[in-house]
């Protein structure tokens, strides 16, 4: 017999999963797994979470909705990691796993949006964030839902943001043309 923590834990594994997880033999662990409703319960859990980080990463989910990778990638995210009970938490938890997609544009997106989240405080030196086009450009398409920019193989926009030397934060981009560029 399970004790109340295997249970809550086995019952979590279900409900986070995307695919068929393996639980501890147990009667009622078994008929949840069976249930017609898990379905529905997953998608309502999946949409909650599609929903908290959208109302917090605002950029990076209009992109990502625009590439069609939006909840895909939470759902496969999230299946596999632990969620986090915060929504601070979880913000800084999904931009950083956006490191490392394959798009420069999105990852770009999200770095920025994650620094953007980072207390000011905790800031000493400046960050730089290479961008394959321009930055306000971007951010003004996926406000005004609009074309985005296209990629000039050429030019690299950094966006520096600096430590607090007042409030608020410094930010400023510089155009760099160069003819090998890094995506």
């Amino acid at each position: 017999m399970l004790t109340l923590r295997e249970q809550q834990q086995s019952l979590r594994r279900i409900l986070t999963s995307t695919r068929t997880c393996e639980i501890e033999t147990d009667p009622w662990l078994t008929e949840v797994l069976q249930s017609p409703g898990l379905a529905m319960t997953r998608e309502i859990a999946s949409w909650w979470l599609r929903f908290q980080i959208e109302s917090q990463c605002i950029y990076t989910s209009r992109l990502m909705k625009r590439m069609s990778c939006y909840a895909t990638w939470i759902d496969n995210h999230f299946s596999r990691n632990p969620t986090p009970p915060a929504i601070e938490e979880l913000t800084l938890h999904f931009l950083s796993s956006l490191t490392s997609h394959p798009d420069p544009l999105l990852r770009a997106v999200a770095a920025f949006e994650l620094e953007c989240l980072i207390p000011a405080s905790t800031h000493h030196i400046p960050v730089a964030i290479v961008w394959n086009r321009n930055p306000h450009h971007v951010l003004n398409a996926l406000n005004q839902g609009t074309e985005l920019p296209e990629s000039d193989p050429s030019i690299r926009y950094i966006l520096t943001i600096g430590p607090p030397s007042g409030t608020p934060r410094q930010v400023s981009c510089t155009q760099l043309h160069t003819n090998a560029v890094p995506s």
